[in-house]
């Protein structure tokens, strides 16, 4: 009952701090803009660090994902365009989650699993392409890389077939949705409900993520 209650508890507390950072965004109030961002982001790290039965090396690599995460949330709020840092930040958090989710796993190939990955991935490539400019190469590197953490925790979720692995798995895709939103509205097209499908999103990924410790 007790841990129910928390996961009710927490959920509400984290969709409370993501409400408030997008009034905040909307309604240019700033003080909510850049302090619930981060807020979010350390409540789900704070769940998360509750939730694991044991810290084992699984569970503190989602944790330093999750802090570099905030690092990267911090850097892309600022009002100075802090990208690369932030993209930095990101691609560091998403290597830590390749790494967790790669542990005790014999790795195989599933190619029902990569084609998909690899095929929407080139798609989206190809129409940013022309708008990158400057950043080709580091949007690249950086789909890359999220691309990778998708197909990897595909694999867990397919060798392992549990209730953890079917949440990073959720967590990765819902990522993968969150960054193609994030690329298309900075490269491409700009609308004006970007930012709330970028964010609701992203909290999603990273929630999911963190209950994976379970």
């Amino acid at each position: 009952m007790e841990f129910t209650t928390t996961i009710i508890t927490s959920t509400i507390i984290i969709t409370a701090c993501a409400i408030l950072h997008l009034y905040g965004a909307y309604q240019d109030r700033k003080w909510l803009f850049y302090l619930f961002k981060p807020v979010t982001t350390l409540s789900i790290a704070a769940l998360c660090w509750y939730l694991a039965p044991g810290f084992n090396d699984y569970v503190w690599l989602i944790l330093l994902g999750l802090l570099l995460s905030t690092l990267g949330d911090i850097f892309l709020m600022l009002p100075k365009d802090r990208f690369i840092p932030g993209l930095l930040s990101f691609l560091l958090a998403h290597v830590a989650y390749i790494i967790a989710f790669s542990m005790a796993l014999e790795l195989t190939y599933t190619w029902s699993l990569i084609f998909p990955l690899a095929i929407i991935a080139m798609i989206y490539l190809t129409l940013l392409w022309s708008s990158l400019a400057e950043m080709k190469a580091p949007v690249l590197v950086y789909m890359s890389i999220i691309v990778i953490m998708a197909w990897v925790s595909g694999e867990r979720y397919l060798s392992l077939n549990s209730s953890a692995s079917m949440y990073a798995f959720i967590g990765a895709i819902v990522f993968l949705f969150s960054d193609a939103t994030l690329a298309l509205d900075r490269f491409k097209k700009q609308f004006h409900s970007a930012y709330a499908v970028i964010i609701v999103s992203y909290y999603l990924a990273q929630y999911f993520i963190a209950l994976s410790v379970i």
